[in-house]
């Protein structure tokens, strides 16, 4: 067996590899003990009991009835180890385990069950990584191979028993075959076993700690431990709702009355959907007097899984609005992590940052000249109006027509600010003009806007009027007479 030098011992714990490294420092038992050649027969290769230093893992008593820690008692005689020549010899897996040492889960005789544990830091939360690890059954001389087994986990937080558990098993391992070899042992069998889980926090917790039944002085086996990233964390967020959802554009609902139903989609930082996943909404703030009812009980959280389209739809009723008015917000959480993005809620009305209303009359001769029918703006707020989708629609019947301004074609003017080429309907009806800017500039300025129409020789006689939607809101335009040239 070659020896190892100091830095070699340092290279072998760090576990560099291809640019996805081993997380578990020393994952092959290579540190300490060092083996030199001379104590490889099969009767010297085990580290007796106290004689154990691993200086990357934690170790001790297994914690079970048959491995409780004796204060009285080194940590180092919970557990053995056993250099690679003697832990596979005879065994054909002896070339894929890149040369690790073997623990032994019991030390020192009955009663000394130990455990093997390591703190995995830095990594990333929403992160899935993978466990790969080998276990085999005893095969030493002094006893008869029996079957073993272990309690693997993995737990969020800085030691074997904090937190929650993030992945776990009990691995049984079957007796090996009674083949004897020489030295007065055992033909060795060695499986591979292979677990995953999602990181929590930066910090986990993995360990191994010996559950077999009581009476050996031999337990599970172990070598070649490895976590490596599997699956890089995503940025989860909410993408969009149905209705569409916006500060300026909350989905309402009257004081003391259920939200309609409305759905909600996830995507990652690609788009991608977040499929077939348990995400919760949460209210926030709850000081707003609405809630979540689920299963007929109020709550600030309503739980759900996604579709495979990542869509989440939360029925009518679902959201109750309270006695008290104002905007209310929906995060969302997968796991314990919180997604970025919202939903918007209003309680009670929702408040414009501007008003729209009618603007003055005029005549409007048939058969005559162009008239400017239009509508009056004021600010509500002193925060900025973004631009606004606006559309104008004639009244039905009347026979009134849009004029088109030069080449441009249907232009909406804005008082004070620029004017906007629109698009026709295809029936002639209706104008719509997008992203205008209303040249609003605070709390109770105003402007108009205005388009261009006429009445022809067949327009029908006497009052009419235009219909202005400038965002979400709605208003009559200028009152209209129509009258003989």
């Amino acid at each position: 067996m070659p020896s190892h030098l100091p830095e070699q011992m340092e290279s072998a714990a760090a576990g560099s590899d291809d640019g996805n490294p081993n997380l578990v420092k020393d994952g092959n038992f290579k540190h300490r003990p060092v083996f030199t050649d001379s104590k490889c027969g099969y009767s010297q290769a085990l580290a007796k009991g106290a004689n154990v230093s691993l200086r990357y893992w934690d170790y001790g008593g297994s914690g079970n009835p048959n491995g409780q820690p004796d204060p009285g008692v080194n940590a180092g005689e919970y557990v053995d180890v056993s250099t690679h020549m003697y832990a596979f010899a005879k065994s054909d897996m002896e070339d894929r385990v890149d040369g690790s040492n073997a623990i032994d889960l019991v030390g020192r005789g009955d009663n000394r069950h130990g455990y093997i544990g390591q703190l995995l830091p830095d990594l990333i939360p929403g992160a899935q990584y993978d466990v790969t690890f080998w276990a085999g059954a005893p095969w030493y001389g002094e006893e008869p191979p029996h079957a073993t087994r272990m309690r693997y986990k993995v737990n969020d937080g800085m030691s074997r028993d904090d937190g929650k558990a993030l992945d776990q098993e009990y691995v049984s391992v079957p007796e090996p075959p009674r083949v004897a070899i020489s030295g007065g042992s055992w033909v060795r069998q060695w499986k591979q076993y292979q677990r995953s889980f999602i990181a929590l926090s930066s910090n986990a917790y993995l360990s191994f700690a010996d559950d077999t039944t009581n009476r050996y002085t031999t337990g599970t086996q172990l070598a070649c431990v490895s976590v490596r990233l599997s699956v890089p964390a995503h940025d989860y967020r909410i993408a969009r709702t149905a209705p569409e959802t916006s500060p300026d554009n909350p989905l309402t609902a009257p004081t003391d009355t259920p939200f309609d139903g409305f759905r909600v989609q996830f995507s990652d930082e690609a788009n991608q959907p977040l499929s077939s996943q348990q995400v919760s909404l949460i209210l926030d703030p709850s000081a707003t007097g609405s809630h979540f009812v689920h299963d007929g009980r109020a709550t600030l959280t309503y739980p759900g899984k996604t579709g495979v389209d990542g869509w989440l739809s939360v029925p009518a009723g679902a959201v109750q609005a309270g006695s008290q008015q104002g905007p209310m917000r929906i995060h969302a959480q997968l796991n314990t992590t919180r997604l970025g993005g919202q939903v918007d809620l209003r309680v009670g009305a929702p408040v414009a940052r501007f008003s729209v209303y009618r603007g003055g009359s005029m005549p409007l001769a048939r058969a005559g000249g162009t008239g400017y029918p239009g509508v009056n703006l004021r600010a509500n707020q002193d925060d900025p109006v973004p631009p606004q989708n606006v559309r104008v629609t004639l009244p039905p019947g009347r026979r009134l027509q849009f004029v088109a301004q030069g080449d441009p074609g249907y232009q909406l003017t804005v008082q004070n600010g620029g004017q906007y080429n629109g698009a026709l309907s295809p029936d002639g009806q209706t104008l719509t003009f997008e992203n205008v800017d209303l040249a609003l500039s605070g709390k109770d300025s105003t402007a108009l806007i205005w388009v261009a129409v006429k009445a022809p020789g067949n327009a029908t006689l006497g009052g009419t009027e235009l219909s202005f939607r400038v965002g979400d809101v709605t208003s009559p335009s200028s009152s209209i007479t129509v009258v003989d040239k």
